[in-house]
């Protein structure tokens, strides 16, 4: 049976919320750095505790807990820097990467290579078992989970082998030579 997936169309251009009171504009609160480091709209709920100003005006994060760092715009919580920085860009407007076919902006360079996968039809992590193919890692380890019952082997935490995706034509390599090599391939055609 065919699956079907639902395509937004292009928006022209982002929305545009400057109209709308900071109150009205939803939970993320994204102040300007002139601004005071507690929000009027939060001064009196519980996330006055996770904001703190740094000596250069700008936002920080203050502990929950041990091991935690919390979001200084929203209520979430991080066990790393490197995740509470990911997240930290989902608050700021500008969208740096572009898809140059439907025009959705991304954060992350990855999350545009991810995207870019549904226009270019390249499904790089393949079923043993099935030879059925996916976009992603997740969505194959999901699918052997599911359909044929075997569960992701690895440990938690235990990293996973890196596979190597040309996103020009879809070749795969488990060994970076043999993907700088192919790349190569590309470079003298151009």
């Amino acid at each position: 049976m065919p699956r079907v997936f639902l395509v937004r169309s292009r928006r022209p251009q982002p929305p545009n919320w400057s109209h709308l009171p900071d109150q009205l504009r939803g939970d993320a609160y994204v102040p300007d750095c002139s601004s005071p480091a507690v929000p009027p709209a939060h001064s009196s709920s519980g996330l006055r505790d996770t904001w703190a100003a740094s000596s250069q005006g700008t936002l920080t994060s203050v502990p929950k807990g041990p091991g935690t760092l919390s979001c200084p715009l929203c209520p979430k919580a991080f066990p790393l820097q490197r995740m509470l920085t990911r997240h930290l860009k989902c608050h700021s407007p500008a969208r740096r990467h572009v898809c140059h076919y439907c025009g959705k902006g991304f954060h992350d360079a990855f999350d545009l290579k991810r995207h870019m996968r549904t226009h270019t039809g390249i499904r790089p992590f393949r079923c043993g078992a099935c030879g059925k193919a996916f976009t992603q890692r997740c969505s194959l380890e999901a699918h052997l989970a599911k359909v044929h019952g075997q569960p992701a082997s690895y440990a938690y935490r235990e990293r996973r082998e890196k596979l190597h995706v040309c996103e020009d034509c879809g070749f795969t390599s488990s060994r970076p030579e043999a993907y700088a090599q192919h790349r190569t391939l590309h470079r003298s055609t151009t």
